[in-house]
């Protein structure tokens, strides 16, 4: 009888381990998903945009060039 009574106990003390972690898995993964909704600032945003339509620029004004070359 003792036994089962230790084992309830030993049930109840797993049972109350596995909330703590999922609480604290639930609480990492909320963070986590809080952050990854940042936003750039706006600067950011424009030099990024900036620099894609520069590249782009280049590289269309040199196929053009290597077109005409031929």
């Amino acid at each position: 009888m003792e036994l089962k009574g230790m084992r309830r106990m030993a049930d109840k003390n797993e049972m109350q381990e596995m909330k703590d972690t999922l609480r604290k898995l639930q609480s990492q993964v909320d963070r986590l998903t809080a952050n990854s909704h940042r936003r750039r600032p706006g600067w950011a945003n424009f030099a990024i945009g900036f620099i894609i339509v520069f590249v782009v620029l280049i590289i269309g004004i040199g196929i053009l060039q290597f077109i005409r070359g031929q």
